[in-house]
């Protein structure tokens, strides 16, 4: 996939389709290709667009806690826009990413002509502060591999586990391949336990989705009752099952709820 200068580092971003643009945030493990089911799917119809975070997969891997932020990868995502000269996109983001695209919608409001939000959170919990800091604590105390491994348990659930183990390695191993070092991943946790823009979640006023699911163990599905709650006119669903990685558990489920959704927003 091409890296891109996008004027203080380099991202690798991944492109498909064309037409109206969607662009697909990843969650914490920060890879594009955690959206291949998404892509393969919506590029028929749409220009897709979706990257590795910075600080995993082939992006730039900055040193230093200051680099990492989920208000700095939404500005990443916009200069990525900017570079592919795209005006203004549909976004869709995940876990990590979902609070990528709370900044994105605050911040940049008159880049977004909508917004989904899957399995994401407004602000951590003791619950979430506790499953974050343990998963920091493995990578510290027992090594990459065994946060990624332990990540994949987090995120996948044990459905993926036994039906969809081909997809699980492949994002796992490619996970391992190219993750940075302690250093980047404690930065990158810290900045999930940091994200709080819940206060200021009642000015989002584009169209917007949000998604969550009864069995995620990663992110409850009560955030999503939560976001719901504070993004006026919103739309919510909560699938009964596909833990925290939904859209790759059940991708033909999911697919259909967005584009549904899509096609909703776009007759109104």
């Amino acid at each position: 996939m091409p890296r891109i200068d996008i004027g203080n580092i380099h991202l690798n971003y991944a492109e498909a389709g064309n037409g109206e643009a969607l662009l697909f945030i990843p969650g914490l493990l920060g890879l594009h290709e955690a959206w291949d089911y998404q892509i393969a799917h919506f590029a028929k119809r749409y220009r897709c667009v979706t990257f590795d975070h910075r600080g995993v997969g082939e992006s730039d891997k900055p040193t230093g806690k200051e680099s990492y932020s989920t208000r700095l990868i939404a500005e990443d995502a916009i200069a990525l826009l900017d570079e592919l000269g795209i005006a203004k996109v549909t976004a869709i983001g995940t876990s990590t990413g979902g609070c990528v695209l709370q900044n994105l919608a605050l911040d940049h409001p008159e880049r977004l002509a909508r917004c989904i939000f899957s399995n994401t959170w407004t602000r951590a919990d003791l619950y979430v502060r506790r499953v974050q800091t343990f998963r920091k604590w493995l990578a510290q105390s027992h090594g990459t591999d065994a946060y990624v491994e332990v990540s994949s348990i987090f995120t996948n659930g044990p459905l993926q586990f036994r039906y969809d183990l081909d997809k699980v390695m492949e994002v796992e191993n490619r996970s391992k391949a190219t993750i940075g070092s302690l250093d980047v991943i404690a930065a990158r946790i810290d900045m999930t336990l940091a994200h709080d823009r819940l206060a200021e979640l009642g000015r989002i006023d584009c169209p917007s989705l949000v998604i969550g699911t009864r069995d995620d163990i990663t992110v409850p599905a009560y955030f999503a009752d939560d976001l719901h709650a504070a993004i006026k006119g919103s739309r919510l669903v909560i699938l009964p099952e596909g833990g925290h990685y939904a859209y790759r558990r059940k991708p033909d489920e999911w697919n259909a709820i967005v584009e549904k959704f899509l096609e909703c927003a776009r007759a109104a």
